[in-house]
């Protein structure tokens, strides 16, 4: 992953010359599809097109320049209609205000990171919005499939700001990253809420199975969409959370799909070889499997006989034993199956004899039972009166989630523990790309990365996981890290030092090129105010001949004889501003200048401008 602004001023070198084409000036980015066109190398102007390096004709993007096959891969707008729509549409993403469709501010966009292998936008990083305190002011704002980009603002799906959240230490629900574990939060959160936020939920929702009252009558069927009345109703009887956990059923079975309307075919096809997760019995008494017994085709026949393989089905995915963190999901994913269509006697069934999570409350302050508490039979009962059975669920397998993730539990050095963590400084690889960027929640994709490049210790410790030495590991695991940490340092300085040296030799070579033309253009110029001027002083060559005597004037052959005898700094030094006050004849030798003018009289020789009479004072005795 590159950040944007990392490569500016980059430069860019053809591979088949060697040659330093140009530098980058600025990325193009198409909005729409979410991903960099190209290398802005040169803006254009009125009467040329702008150049750019397309990104499919980037070989590499190194740390100290951008390497592209050949010059000729340099193009121009005139030549790609994409790049110039792009360039004229003048849309800068920077500075533009994130928002999710709900109106939260994420932030302003203040740089874009994109994949260095495809060009497509990874992420934005972000200054402001709500998550800016948790990362030093900068936070990773993740790339959904779709943005819109308007003129002040770019606007994501929500599911953009909830991945911005950061999950529980050690990354657990990271680590699950599954449907199973949204599921939990939702019926945790939903079993929680306050009742208008549950009636404001339910309403309109399909209801995953029947409530009822106390009495048997019925508040809502499975299958009907809750109306506003069946909400306030249920509120009455105290049974508002039954009627937000079914409509949490109703919504969750259309993603997740109902194993009891699956094809009779296919649901014994499913139950065969899972593990029970409760005793099945016949209308008769008898039992077709028990609690914990792997179902086998036999049992599935009977169930289907006995009108009860759709029981049977259930029981199956609520019974699912899994030991991993993948396996995991799917047990969350069947027990909330079960849970969904449970009636209330089944729900306290389940709950009795379960730890609860957190603290279940009533509405009026009472507390049912508390965090780590065993559920009882007592407790259950009560929370099916006060209309709390469905947060008391909620606990229970929140509960049980935590007891099985112990036996399972992530090791905390391990890189898995950085999983759902935000990153509060930025890591990058041994050549620079980044691994994580500062702000951003940590995926198992980032980890296995973290692990290819070798950085996962600097990916714990970013996200703030490192295990800290205890004072028993002794003196040596304490002057060992101080030595690594040394070593790193060390490197670090080395490697700095060198991108220094080579950095200021660069910014010395182009003073020095610069300094150079300056100097050339001053020669120049002083050589041209010295042309038709005469000289203060003799000018001779080195092998005493006379270039220019005093009060002749610089020619271009003078400036040339000059600059053979090494002696054109003499000459311009001597060269007269002014009118000179000299009489040629008390001072100058009696000799001929080489470089003077062939038609210039000779010594004591003046002629007049008017007559051309000689007035050589020898002829006047």
């Amino acid at each position: 992953m590159i950040k944007g602004k990392d490569i500016l001023g980059r430069h860019i070198v053809a591979i088949d010359s060697g040659q330093r084409i140009d530098s980058v000036h600025d990325l193009i980015f198409d909005h729409q599809a979410n991903e960099v066109l190209g290398l802005l190398v040169d803006e254009g102007g009125w009467f040329r097109a702008a150049k750019v390096v397309p990104f499919e004709m980037i070989r590499s993007i190194g740390e100290d320049a951008i390497m592209i096959d050949s010059a000729q891969h340099v193009t121009t707008t005139r030549d790609d209609d994409r790049l110039a729509d792009v360039l004229d549409s003048k849309i800068s993403l920077i500075g533009m205000t994130l928002l999710t469709t709900e109106g939260q501010d994420l932030g302003k966009i203040a740089d874009v990171y994109f994949d260095e292998k495809t060009g497509r936008v990874e992420g934005y990083e972000a200054t402001g919005g709500v998550f800016s305190d948790l990362s030093n002011g900068r936070t990773f704002v993740p790339a959904p499939e779709n943005v819109q980009i308007g003129e002040h603002a770019a606007i994501v799906p929500v599911s953009v700001a909830s991945a911005m959240q950061e999950q529980e230490p050690g990354g657990l629900r990271g680590a699950f990253g599954s449907a199973g574990d949204s599921i939990r939060g939702a019926y945790e959160n939903i079993a929680d809420a306050t009742r208008e936020r549950q009636k404001e939920y339910a309403i309109g929702k399909t209801a995953g199975g029947d409530v009822t009252l106390d009495d048997g009558t019925v508040i809502v069927a499975k299958g009907e969409t809750i109306t506003a009345e069946q909400a306030e109703r249920a509120e009455q009887h105290g049974r508002l959370g039954a009627l937000a956990t079914t409509a949490t059923g109703g919504a969750i079975s259309d993603a997740y799909g109902n194993i009891a309307d699956a094809s009779r075919e296919r649901q014994k096809e499913y139950v065969i070889g899972k593990a029970a997760g409760s005793d099945l019995r016949a209308e008769d008494g008898s039992t077709i499997v028990t609690k914990g017994q792997i179902i086998t085709a036999e049992q599935a026949e009977r169930a289907e006989r006995d009108g009860k393989l759709g029981a049977l089905a259930t029981n199956a995915t609520g019974g699912v034993i899994v030991a991993t963190y993948g396996d995991a999901r799917d047990r969350v994913q069947g027990g909330f199956e079960d849970m969904r269509d449970a009636t209330a006697e089944r729900q306290k069934a389940y709950v009795v004899g379960k730890t609860a999570s957190q603290d279940v409350t009533t509405d009026a302050g009472e507390t049912i039972v508390y965090q780590g508490g065993v559920i009882t039979e007592y407790q259950a009962e009560r929370a099916e009166q006060t209309g709390k059975l469905g947060a008391l669920t909620a606990a229970a397998l929140s509960g049980g989630l935590q007891n099985r993730s112990t036996e399972a539990a992530v090791d905390p050095s391990s890189p898995e523990a950085a999983i759902g963590r935000r990153a509060k400084t930025e890591v990058r690889s041994p050549g620079g790309s980044l691994v994580a960027a500062q702000g951003q929640i940590v995926t198992a994709a980032i980890v296995e990365r973290a692990r290819h490049l070798g950085v996962e210790d600097r990916l714990l410790a970013a996200t703030g996981v490192r295990p800290v030495q205890t004072a028993q590991s002794g003196g040596t695991d304490t002057r060992a890290a101080l030595a690594d940490g040394l070593e790193n340092v060390s490197s670090g300085a080395s490697n700095l030092w060198d991108r220094a040296k080579g950095w200021i030799g660069e910014r010395r070579e182009d003073a020095e090129t610069a300094l150079d033309e300056r100097q050339q253009a001053l020669h120049e110029q002083r050589i041209k105010d010295a042309l038709g001027r005469p000289v203060n002083r003799v000018i001779l060559a080195p092998d005493d001949s006379i270039i220019l005597n005093l009060g002749e004037i610089v020619t271009h052959k003078a400036v040339e004889l000059a600059t053979q005898g090494d002696v054109l700094d003499i000459l311009l030094d001597s060269v007269s501003t002014e009118t000179p006050d000299i009489n040629p004849l008390d001072s100058r030798p009696d000799e001929h200048g080489k470089g003077a003018l062939d038609s210039q009289p000779e010594l004591g020789e003046h002629t007049t401008p008017a007559t051309g009479l000689s007035t050589d004072p020898k002829t006047h005795g």
